[in-house]
């Protein structure tokens, strides 16, 4: 998350789901339960708040968003479809039972974005800071992977099983601490290219490629931290 990260991983909530039976089991059989829908910058999303005790609640969500852009990175401009996935577990301290809200809690990354390099109108890519004629690469297909739990903190307002209305308003405030990226660079090299008959040629490019995924890490380090802002409606069984 955050700026043009490039990743791809499944999809495991399995994690998420066994904390949230854990917090049931441990609450009081009085607790109440609220399940809500929003929109916010991690895409739609649905979620189930459990009330543990008047100043504690729990949420347990999970989000989707879908989107294409192009954007330059290291000096070479991407194609990229982007699918964030994101599943959150959230703990709310509400001072005085009321609605504004105190969270932190974990948020799971299966964010997959695939992007593709475009060739400049020069016809050469700058490559870990070295010319590289495109008909000689082709194009460049980026990744990334990135650690799949992180840190979220932020506050908010809304209390979806408090008093006595069945439907609420909340909205959220805050940040996820997405962390640093693992880039990985894989060329699609032309079958006529002389990459593939000179000697060495081949493991020059692949130096060159380590340099760039380098600079890309870097680069995309400048966004580890994402805003969140979300805004929703809840209804209390």
């Amino acid at each position: 998350m955050g700026g043009y990260d490039f990743g791809k991983r499944g999809i495991r909530l399995v994690p998420g789901w066994a904390a949230v039976l854990f917090i049931l089991s441990a609450a009081p059989g009085e607790a109440q339960v609220a399940l809500g829908a929003k929109a916010s910058t991690l895409g739609g999303g649905v979620e189930l708040t459990l009330g543990i005790s008047p100043q504690v609640n729990a949420r347990l969500g999970a989000n989707a968003y879908t989107y294409s852009d192009r954007r330059e990175v290291s000096q070479i401009e991407y194609d990229a479809d982007a699918e964030l996935r994101t599943g959150t577990l959230f703990l709310d301290w509400h001072p005085g039972g009321r609605g504004f809200r105190l969270t932190g809690g974990l948020v799971y990354n299966d964010t997959q974005v695939e992007g593709r390099s475009i060739a400049p109108p020069s016809g050469t890519y700058d490559i870990g800071g070295v010319p590289v004629p495109v008909s000689l690469v082709g194009t460049l297909d980026a990744t990334a992977e990135f650690d799949p739990v992180v840190p979220y903190a932020g506050i908010g307002w809304g209390n979806a099983v408090a008093g006595n209305k069945k439907v609420g308003f909340f909205v959220d405030l805050g940040v996820v601490f997405s962390g640093e990226a693992d880039v990985t660079l894989i060329p699609r090299i032309p079958a006529d290219s002389p990459i593939n008959t000179t000697p060495g040629a081949r493991d020059v490019l692949d130096i060159l490629l380590r340099r760039e995924e380098q600079d890309l890490e870097d680069e995309v380090a400048d966004y580890d931290l994402y805003p969140v802002v979300a805004i929703g409606l809840s209804y209390r069984f």
